[in-house]
């Protein structure tokens, strides 16, 4: 055994092109057994391990255990290790402990990855492993990709160079205890993993105890295998079907689900594109069945209507669905603007000039310019993005509008009418920029002074609307 699992780790890393032979790779290292036996045989295998551990903090002088055995084992064969050391319980906030590790866990090892020009992270999930995510997943309804369970390798997130590898899968959890205990690898036991309020611990702890005593010791191989089966078969036949469902109704330029397209598919289908742009588009948000849900009433709303979702917002428009990734502004949505001094706002700059002359004309071709009386004008001006129920007096109007209703006449994209700003002078406002003037500040015969208003955005506006 002592020579077989090492020899059997390389051929399963040849077989499913995990690895080249001697490339650098970081491998996460907790100091339990599986991950300080995969860096010892990734060591004798002749790779360049690089090792990343993570001291949580949450079990006290436990933590500092694990941390203290992995570095001892590291300098004693004169591997680089990298550590993070972070206070878990600050960064939970009331979400699983475990999910939340997990999460953390793997920034830190792409960060390590990245910084030291490595594209390949290593972990030490086994056979063992596998059955439990399979079993894990059916219980909670996760579908037919649940039950994939875990792949040998994987990219480590989306738009990401780096690769997950799994070099231990096909490994029984007994046979890795085994080779430890046969070649003297210290480890430490995790306490935590026999907690059985985790699920993942009762299904080690009792399930699959239970499942082996009945239908025998194999029933983790056996588990195993279904859910390898269930990978090929999905390679074979549902990904090359999903990608072409997904060419028919997703616009990627413009990150839309056509309605027309996706309500033609069934209904299966179109539950399972929904959850492809909100993996694609809005990476992080939840991918339950409960959001998807909240999709297919969205299909059903009038155009306008949105649905918020942590890390952004899916909106209908008259014959799509538009995802938006909610980004963190540069600049800010609203200040005060003078004469003379550029206002930069997040989408764009304004700027306001006095002009002692009325230009001959007062239509340069572009709604991006306008000009006011400039008698009219009490300085500084508040600029904001336009709220729900803001009214305006558009130029050549009577009476007033609101803004909701006019950038509809306008045919504003939805997907554009939230960045819109609007200028005021206490509470009237005097420009809904790029688009209308108000009545009350346009240039008189009467008027001997004006005010050139100019924004200038970080990206055109829609053809469609530039005729204002």
């Amino acid at each position: 055994m002592r020579m077989l699992l090492p020899e059997r780790v390389r051929r399963f890393i040849q077989t499913r092109a995990l690895l080249q032979p001697g490339q650098r790779v970081v491998v996460g290292v907790s100091g339990g057994v599986d991950s300080m036996v995969l860096l010892e045989v990734l060591r004798r295998l002749g790779y360049q391990p690089v090792a990343a551990h993570v001291n949580y903090r949450l079990r006290g002088a436990d933590s500092e255990a694990d941390e203290a055995l992995v570095r001892q084992f590291c300098r004693q064969h004169r591997l680089p290790l990298r550590v993070a050391r972070i206070d878990l319980k600050t960064h939970a906030h009331g979400r699983s402990v475990q999910a939340v590790a997990r999460s953390v866990r793997y920034a830190f090892f792409k960060r390590i990855a990245q910084k030291e020009g490595i594209d390949t992270v290593a972990v030490a999930h086994h056979r063992d492993d596998q059955a439990e995510t399979l079993l894990l997943n059916l219980m909670r309804g996760s579908g037919l990709e649940g039950l994939l369970a875990m792949r040998p390798k994987r990219k480590l997130g989306p738009r990401c160079a780096v690769w997950l590898v799994r070099p231990l899968l096909e490994l029984p959890r007994a046979e890795v205890e085994a080779w430890a205990q046969a070649e003297g690898i210290p480890w430490r036991e995790d306490v935590s993993n026999a907690n059985l309020q985790y699920r993942r611990a009762w299904i080690r702890q009792e399930l699959l105890p239970l499942l082996a005593r009945r239908l025998g010791p194999d029933v983790a191989e056996r588990l195993a295998h279904t859910a390898a089966l269930l990978q090929a078969y999905y390679d074979a036949t549902f990904a090359p079907d999903l990608h072409r469902r997904w060419q028919e109704v997703a616009d990627v330029s413009t990150c839309t689900l056509g309605l027309d397209a996706l309500r033609a598919q069934p209904v299966v289908w179109q539950h399972r594109l929904i959850l492809e742009a909100l993996q694609r588009w809005l990476p992080g948000a939840p991918r339950r069945r409960k959001v998807v849900v909240q999709v297919m009433r969205l299909m059903q709303a009038q155009p306008g209507k949105r649905l918020e979702l942590p890390t952004g917002t899916i909106w209908r428009d008259r014959n799509a669905l538009h995802f938006r990734l909610r980004q963190t502004a540069r600049h800010p949505d609203r200040g005060l603007l003078e004469p003379d001094r550029p206002l930069v706002l997040a989408g764009g700059t304004l700027t306001a000039t006095l002009l002692d002359t009325v230009p001959e004309r007062l239509d340069e071709g572009t709604p991006l310019v306008a000009y006011a009386d400039a008698a009219r004008i009490r300085w500084p001006l508040q600029v904001r993005r336009w709220e729900p129920g803001d009214r305006m007096q558009p130029l050549g109007m009577t009476g007033h509008k609101k803004i909701s209703d006019l950038l509809t006449d306008l045919k504003v994209p939805v997907s554009q009418r939230d960045q819109c700003y609007v200028v005021c002078q206490d509470d009237e406002i005097i420009w809904l920029v790029g688009y209308r003037l108000a009545e009350p500040f346009r240039v008189r015969s009467t008027t001997r002074r004006v005010v050139k208003l100019h924004w200038q955005p970080e990206a055109p506006l829609s053809k469609k609307v530039c005729n204002a």
